[in-house]
């Protein structure tokens, strides 16, 4: 999802080199009981992200680096290393010194990219240690307004009926519109042509424009087109309608509950972490996500605040990695 308008500064800090916010703590080093001198200052906290600054991801550990820092009480910073599908950033937190330093956020990428990838540099599920989930947000169906569907049902029943006539847009290879697209193109049985571009927004702008019949994306990315009438939603990929869209039925009520896509992040350091600054800082996490005005915030992004322990995030990782393994397999999508 990519939202503009924000700041690439957060509330800890400015943005200095390479993407990161810090906060600047002059006199608080001694009030922590760090000692002043230059060669012994305090390491940041580090969340790195996998992707370039601005986009969803960036945005919601930008938010959350705020909230953690006040409830760490020590600075935090983002840090932006995107490239390779998300396998930079990842690589570099999977082989970073187990201390606490040095943490992912992480996505659904994390369970598609072994499928997509002959050679991973890392192996998620043993080289990251699951902290805590930080949020989650459903995809919405959306398709071009002379695309003649008034729902999924009659979209289903043209795809069928018109083999390779409708196409779906992605914002590349394996990106949740993708994996979305590749789930309603096997679920349905229907000849639809995959039609990638780098990102959310060009891919939009071409089912506005006509050439790509749908697309599967986030709620922020469209919200503002549909509400114009230069898209036409159709569904919600989650289990619950969104505020947002009220007259938008799920993927289930619309007569298809396999359908189901939901974007999560979250927050992942090495493997090896200690257990009990594993547990703090998932601890600081939920502390950080109950607060009212962290959750307005992400709310106003169309991102639930969606805590959950390390543990489950280590078996929501596990188990979607299997589930988009079939679907790329029945796709016929080879690892590259």
């Amino acid at each position: 999802m990519n939202f503009r308008g924000l700041p690439e500064t957060s509330a800890t800090g400015a943005r200095g080199r390479r993407g990161f916010c810090i906060v600047t703590i002059g006199a608080a080093v001694s009030a922590l009981g760090w000692p002043s001198s230059g060669s012994a200052r305090p390491r940041a906290l580090r969340i790195v992200v996998p992707y370039a600054a601005g986009g969803g991801t960036d945005i919601l550990a930008r938010h959350l680096a705020d909230a953690l820092g006040k409830e760490l009480d020590e600075p935090v910073i983002v840090d932006n290393r995107p490239g390779a599908g998300t396998n930079i950033g990842a690589d570099y937190v999977a082989k970073s010194a187990p201390d606490g330093t040095t943490l992912l956020m992480g996505d659904m990428a994390l369970s598609v990219n072994p499928s997509l990838f002959k050679h991973m540099p890392y192996d998620s599920e043993r080289d990251l240690q699951p902290i805590a989930t930080v949020a989650t947000a459903p995809l919405v169906l959306i398709v071009n307004p002379r695309v003649k569907a008034a729902n999924v049902k009659e979209l289903v029943a043209l795809a069928r009926s018109a083999p390779g006539a409708v196409s779906f847009a992605s914002a590349g290879l394996g990106s949740p519109p993708h994996i979305a697209g590749e789930l309603f193109r096997t679920t349905i049985g229907a000849d639809m042509t995959h039609v990638p571009y780098k990102g959310v927004g060009p891919a939009l702008n071409d089912v506005i424009g006509g050439q790509v019949s749908m697309l599967f994306t986030g709620l922020s990315s469209a919200l503002q087109q549909i509400r114009a009438g230069k898209v036409r939603a159709l569904a919600i990929t989650g289990t619950h309608r969104v505020p947002g869209l009220p007259d938008v039925p799920t993927m289930a009520e619309a007569g298809f509950p396999d359908i189901d896509v939901t974007s999560w992040w979250g927050l992942f350091g090495p493997k090896g972490l200690p257990q009990d600054q594993a547990e703090k800082l998932s601890a600081a996490v939920k502390r950080a996500l109950g607060e009212s005005a962290v959750r307005s915030r992400l709310a106003a992004l169309s991102i639930d605040a969606s805590y959950s322990s390390g543990a489950k995030l280590g078996d929501r990782l596990k188990a979607e990695t299997l589930r988009w393994a079939e679907v790329l397999r029945k796709a016929d999508i080879a690892p590259q």
